[in-house]
């Protein structure tokens, strides 16, 4: 895969000037971060495919991850090219298969359910069942701790999700890499894209979300062939079931004194 990214050091935060207000009817002005919405078109041989609200950074991750858990790809070698521009609000795919970009229009929204289209086209993968997989305690309060020390946007901004996903490392033991955005989606989408540039097996793999789990995020994950799903939050009713239906091993409230299977 030929892999061109112009875009560098993009903006993530804005300053901005704010009031704080207090119940004693006090007021005092602040200096505040928030983040910066970054917009981006995907094209797909010649073709737009998806417009992506987003936070600016690891944007090749973002664009190989949402090709793989939207089903448009197998792997890597089914990609020729992403070239990137320097402002990073265009990505040009080639792949070497035809895509059809009638089931793709509009702008997904930021973080919601309907995020993901997935469900909407017809060039989804069938969901498969995954190996069985049971993570040891130490790598799920691994995770938890990690996310506790390192979402960096999220503590100056409060504005982030993050996904975590922990890998075979290079020699012995296990490596962590983390992945911050506006959207839960993009931000898993960032962790599954950093898996397949890595060239790491799904199977052996181990995902960690800030995010609530619906239906969707469970989907995506699934689809990625990645067994084990762990989150500080809660699973929906379907994600459960369909958690359950694939061999999925579901990890929730995930905190570093605790966690819920």
């Amino acid at each position: 895969m030929d892999l061109t990214n112009k875009a560098d050091n993009l903006k993530t935060t804005e300053s901005v000037t704010g009031e704080v207000c207090r119940p004693d009817g006090s007021k005092s002005l602040i200096e505040d971060l928030i983040i910066h919405e970054h917009f981006m078109e995907i094209i797909i041989n010649g073709l737009t495919a998806f417009r992506l609200s987003c936070t600016a950074e690891h944007l090749p991750e973002l664009v190989l991850g949402r090709l793989y858990t939207e089903g448009l790809i197998d792997g890597v070698h089914d990609v020729e090219r992403i070239f990137i521009c320097g402002k990073g609000n265009l990505a040009e795919v080639t792949l070497a298969r035809e895509f059809n970009a009638k089931a793709y229009d509009g702008t997904e929204p930021t973080c919601c359910t309907g995020n993901v289209q997935l469900l909407q086209n017809g060039l989804e993968k069938d969901l498969k069942k995954l190996p069985e997989v049971t993570p040891a305690p130490a790598q799920i309060f691994e995770l938890a701790e990690y996310f506790k020390n390192d979402s960096v946007l999220h503590k100056t901004t409060s504005g982030t999700h993050s996904c975590y996903i922990s890998l075979p490392g290079k020699s012995s033991g296990r490596e962590i890499a983390g992945f911050e955005d506006i959207s839960r989606h993009n931000a898993l989408d960032k962790a599954v894209g950093h898996m397949l540039l890595c060239e790491a097996s799904p199977k052996d793999c181990i995902l960690y979300t800030t995010g609530r789990v619906p239906l969707d995020m469970v989907q995506k994950v699934i689809r990625a062939g990645i067994p084990v799903l762990i989150s500080k939050s809660v699973p929906t009713d379907a994600a459960f079931e369909t958690a359950k239906e694939y061999g999925l091993a579901l990890i929730c409230k995930a905190w570093p004194d605790s966690y819920v299977i």
